[in-house]
């Protein structure tokens, strides 16, 4: 072995491919590292500039005025009977004046739909519909609960998860709309949080994201979160740092350029009338959060009508992760398919200077996060390893290069978490800071790198033209209190 190695080694062309191969995974690096830096202060700028914990009565001047903008939630719902219920109650506590609630079961093969019809008292209906614009799958029945009139439920053929949001969207007669995850629950004050740039600001937003924070391990009592505990489960306490560093880092750095190109599936507010104009949801993508807000961008700008698009760190939608690695590896492989397929379609903004910030540097670093990175990331360690064996790299240094990154890694997620707890201080207890200090730093020896695997799986998939899928996600449902009430 070590006689190839030798004699790769010693052969001209060999030695030229490598060097390149090399200069440009340190290029991608060091371009990735740069943008990394530039987030921190940035995000940190953006979040003592908009802060509302300061201004907690804010929201409920708005809850008591009639200056809030009616809004519909729409909750697109799949196989979710262990945990609907749960959502259901957390949606009809919220505290929101004019507030319209519409679950959408997309042909689930569980007992979803007997589920809400039973615990809501719902009957059969009529709702006068908008279809112009807007296709979808055939719908079944529609339901309005005789406990709940603002809440409806309409149970259609399969379609995919953004086919079911289009069905909720031709219901909706407010000005803005909410979409969040059937397995997700929304703090209380959430909405009223998320809708103050709508009415405060004279950009023009037409969109607004939130944050979104990992349930498992929370005790949940009335469709709330009274108990917030780290995840036993040690893939889950990952993903919670991973979320902070997504959302309070990356997005908030968006948003202060205004140049957010994505918005959570689990959590967003829109204008409706300009969702609607550009065909509401992409029902052939996985991505279609992403490509939605990404059409309503495009929209604007082509229109040369002056807008913005907004993220809010306070408000808190929580979510079930997955706690084991082949639903963690499903899921995020079809984020990277549906990433990509974005990308692929709205290829013409990309370093197009008609469509600004976002065209210049908001896409093309999707490119190079997305697309490019995974692949020098994992490239990067191959190379090194080849540098030593063919005695290129000294082992002292390849020791010294290989703590440098992943002490950077560290410092960036340490950073995301002092980002966190200057903001929303979701970990009062000192056991909880510690445990998720410790995971900041594990997770940067085996699962980023994992992760970079997974989506360079999905990058496959999209070039082998495969066809998208929801894909299945297993669900554990909530830890519910001892104390928990029925509905009525």
């Amino acid at each position: 072995m070590f006689d190839i190695v030798d004699t790769l080694g010693a052969d001209p062309h060999f030695r030229s491919v490598i060097f390149w191969l090399m200069m440009s995974v340190v290029t991608v690096g060091f371009i990735q590292n740069l943008i990394y830096a530039w987030c921190i202060p940035q995000a940190w700028l953006e979040l003592n500039k908009h802060s509302q914990r300061e201004d907690e009565h804010a929201g409920w001047e708005i809850l008591r005025s009639s200056a809030a903008l009616p809004m519909t939630v729409i909750v697109p719902a799949y196989n979710e009977a262990n945990t609907i219920r749960e959502s259901v109650m957390a949606l009809l506590a919220l505290h929101y004046p004019d507030l319209k609630i519409i679950v959408v079961n997309d042909g689930s093969s569980d007992a979803t739909a007997e589920t809400m019809v039973r615990e809501f008292n719902m009957t059969e209906t009529f709702v006068v519909r908008e279809t112009e614009t807007i296709t979808h799958k055939p719908i079944r029945n529609i339901y309005r609960s005789h406990i709940y009139p603002s809440l409806l439920f309409i149970d259609k053929e399969n379609g995919k998860k953004a086919d079911a949001i289009n069905v909720g969207l031709t219901c909706v007669r407010t000005p803005l709309f909410c979409v969040i995850d059937a397995d997700s629950l929304l703090e209380p004050t959430a909405l009223l949080k998320a809708v103050r740039p709508f009415m405060e600001t004279s950009d023009n937003v037409i969109a607004v994201g939130g944050t979104v924070g990992i349930v498992n391990g929370c005790t949940i009592k009335n469709g709330q979160v009274v108990d917030y505990k780290l995840p036993r489960n040690f893939l889950a306490r990952l993903q919670v740092v991973e979320y902070i560093r997504a959302f309070l880092m990356a997005r908030l750095a968006a948003s202060r350029k205004g140049s957010l190109a994505i918005i959570s599936g689990a959590f967003g507010i829109f204008r409706r009338d300009i969702a609607v104009a550009v065909g509401g949801y992409d029902t052939t993508t996985v991505g279609e959060d992403m490509e939605l807000v990404l059409k309503m961008h495009r929209h604007m700008l082509e229109s040369k009508t002056p807008y913005s698009v907004r993220y809010v760190p306070e408000p808190v939608c929580w979510t079930e992760a997955p706690e084991s690695i082949k639903f963690l590896s499903n899921q995020r492989t079809r984020w990277q398919r549906g990433a990509l397929e974005c990308l692929s379609r709205h290829k013409k903004m990309i370093f197009n200077p008609r469509y600004g910030r976002l065209g210049m540097v908001t896409l093309p670093t999707f490119v190079l996060v997305d697309l490019i990175s995974p692949i020098a990331e994992i490239l990067g360690y191959f190379l090194m390893i080849v540098f030593v064996l063919l005695g290129w790299l000294d082992v002292r240094y390849f020791i010294a290069l290989t703590a440098l990154i992943f002490s950077y890694g560290v410092f960036i997620s340490i950073m995301s978490l002092l980002l966190e707890q200057d903001e929303i201080e979701r970990f009062s207890k000192p056991k909880d800071l510690w445990l998720v200090l410790l995971t900041a730093i594990s997770e940067n020896f085996g699962f980023r790198q994992i992760c970079s695997y997974w989506r360079i799986r999905g990058l496959i998939q999209h070039f082998r033209g495969m066809s998208p899928t929801w894909g299945k996600m297993e669900r554990r449902g909530f830890t519910v209190s001892a104390e928990q009430n029925t509905a009525p």
